[in-house]
């Protein structure tokens, strides 16, 4: 018979860590939220098990090899140096997530802006797919397996770096500036910032422009430095990709969309379980625990009006109302891409949360309610009398 395997104390406690982020991820009241957070908690802690205590499986494989360096296997030195950290990094997503299902509106709203992409490890996900060109089409069909060429920026500017193969080559504006524009390879890219930008939809801050204005000449008037006109580019894109809020796939944002306009009913909070009893339970002879006991019994669940928080930051009751009011908000921050035929070109379509948080119900209204009065609800004045 196989001996039972010894934990030591460090492992049991990111066992319970585990389990508890699992047990309060499943009560997240939106459904993408509880699939991506399981995901990203179970990613997580495989990244920090050592490789003799992982399973035997085709999965290993695919941990070792997984492309982003957040899911990558740790080596066992730095599994014991992090341990620590990363248990208390657990613990306040722990009680991040208590505090969400509790009902504080910044936590929940943060919970949702993760499961969205709007801020995250996701939204970069969908920004590396926004990212990739376009393959020229043969035949009405995209062909694969051919060279990109390097862009113009990367020839102009005698470098490889991947930022600069977005660019077309710069245009001459004024006899002092020039502008750079995204390059037709990345027509999505273009025009999702090109429409976040007209619309004026942040998170952090403004996309000012949707094109690179730099100038053409230094302070004595010479021809602008090529390490100074890369770094000009350089940080135009890393400012705007960190303000781009990329799109969704259309089926999710069809989805979003009738959440929050109410066209798709919600389908309610989890349910917790309630706790295992213990079936036979042993009489107990101690006085602290029947003193306990008695305490708990006598002490208030609830707290009292005076002792609960106010203002903006307390704590709702998790309604449809409250849930599709979080829904507009994301839908405000959101956009899906549409390819129109006749046109040629993509075009960008974002949600608006102002027709999401004010629906108006109609029904029946009995005219004579609203008989004698003017459109504004007020009695006509009488004629005057005519004088004889």
């Amino acid at each position: 018979m196989p001996l039972p395997v010894q934990y030591s104390a460090s492992q049991l406690k990111s066992i319970h860590l585990l389990r508890a982020l699992l047990r309060e991820a499943t009560y997240l009241p939106d459904s993408s939220a509880r699939s991506y957070f399981r995901r990203y908690i179970i990613n997580r802690f495989k990244a920090y098990q050592p490789s003799q205590n992982a399973t035997a499986s085709k999965g290993v494989q695919a941990v070792e090899k997984y492309r982003h360096r957040a899911f990558k296997r740790r080596r066992v030195a730095i599994i014991n140096e992090r341990t620590r950290e990363m248990q208390r990094k657990a613990h306040r997503g722990l009680n991040y997530f208590r505090r969400a299902n509790n009902g504080e509106l910044s936590c929940l709203h943060k919970v949702m802006l993760f499961t969205y992409g709007r801020i995250g490890r996701r939204k970069y996900a969908l920004l590396g797919d926004l990212l990739k060109p376009e393959l020229p089409s043969i035949g009405g069909q995209q062909a694969g397996g051919l060279v990109v060429e390097p862009g113009p920026l990367q020839k102009l500017y005698y470098s490889n770096k991947r930022f600069l193969s977005i660019f077309d080559a710069p245009t001459k504006v004024s006899e002092s500036h020039i502008s750079i524009s995204i390059s037709n390879r990345y027509r999505r890219l273009k025009t999702v910032v090109h429409s976040q930008a007209q619309e004026g939809i942040a998170l952090v801050g403004l996309i000012k422009r949707d094109k690179i204005q730099a100038p053409s000449k230094n302070a004595w008037e010479r021809q602008m430095p090529i390490k100074r006109a890369r770094n000009i580019v350089r940080r135009w894109y890393a400012e705007t990709m960190t303000r781009l809020l990329p799109p969704l796939p259309n089926e999710e944002w069809d989805q979003l969309k009738a959440l929050a306009y109410g066209e798709k009913k919600w389908p309610g909070p989890i349910r917790r379980r309630t706790p295992a009893i213990e079936p036979n339970p042993e009489p107990h002879q101690n006085h602290d625990y029947w003193s306990a006991v008695v305490h708990e019994g006598l002490s208030t669940p609830k707290p009292s009006k005076a002792d609960r928080p106010t203002g903006k930051e307390r704590p709702h009751n998790i309604t449809p109302r409250l849930m599709r009011r979080l829904y507009g908000k994301i839908l405000g921050l959101s956009c899906k891409l549409e390819w129109h035929d006749q046109k040629g070109k993509w075009s960008a379509r974002w949600g608006s949360d102002r027709e999401a948080s004010h629906i108006v119900y109609g029904g029946p209204v009995n005219d004579i309610l609203f008989a004698g009065v003017d459109a504004k609800g007020r009695k006509p004045k009488d004629p005057p009398r005519s004088i004889q």
